[in-house]
């Protein structure tokens, strides 16, 4: 098959951002007394808005405190995003940058609402770095729904079969393996991102490593300026 199109998730893969939400949590609840913990926290990272709304209202009581201390978390990210504490992960300018010079349709499809993705996108320089984007309150289901994910191809007129999915966490890579989709496994490791055998079986997973080098390496591996460009070689 031809690879025409690399469709990028970005938190916890582009953007290291996992564990500041993580703090921001942590931070708001215990300004308002809330017993929330680093533990209670833990695997929360690629799950969708709607799944880590119903752990934090078990935790919280409420949904109306669950979305007053969001609305608090949110200005929290944006502070920490101006004061420039938000920074790319290793290698993501480089992939973006070198799959662009060599033709490929670039893509980004987050789970990150359009506020808050595009503010992360300017403020870190790669919002031209992206032919398509799609934000999670742009599709009915989020991952590990595929809709987000066959947006992005129809947006782009590309099959499954000529395109790569990027993404560091199992729900991720299920909404793509769903969409029928390739998968570059990159688990976050600033979270401590690691999966097990079992938990990865059956999901389409091309290749796996600790970070976005792995994609880079195998698209240097490759002569990206003929017609042989396989993303199964």
């Amino acid at each position: 098959m031809t690879l025409k199109m690399i469709i990028f998730d970005m938190d916890g893969l582009l953007v290291d951002s996992e564990a500041l939400y993580k703090e921001g949590w942590l931070k708001v609840a215990a300004a308002h007394e809330i017993p929330l913990t680093a533990a209670d926290l833990a695997g929360w990272s690629g799950q969708s808005l709607q799944v880590t709304t119903e752990k934090l209202i078990a935790l919280m009581g409420s949904a109306q405190i669950v979305d007053e201390l969001r609305k608090e978390r949110e200005i929290f990210i944006q502070q920490q995003l101006a004061a420039g504490r938000v920074h790319l992960k290793p290698y993501a300018r480089e992939v973006l940058t070198y799959a662009r010079e060599k033709g490929l349709i670039t893509a980004l499809a987050t789970s990150t609402f359009q506020e808050r993705g595009a503010a992360f996108l300017t403020g870190l320089g790669i919002a031209n770095c992206f032919d398509f984007v799609t934000y999670g309150d742009q599709v009915k289901q989020m991952k590990p729904a595929p809709e987000i994910y066959l947006t992005s191809l129809a947006k782009a007129g590309i099959a499954a079969a000529e395109a790569l999915v990027a993404e560091d966490s199992l729900t991720g890579a299920t909404a793509a393996t769903k969409a029928g989709l390739a998968v570059v496994l990159v688990p976050d490791q600033s979270v401590g991102s690691h999966y097990t055998p079992e938990e990865k079986a059956g999901l389409n997973i091309l290749m796996e490593g600790t970070s976005l080098k792995v994609l880079l390496d195998y698209l240097r591996s490759s002569d990206w300026t003929d017609s042989e460009k396989t993303a199964d070689k």
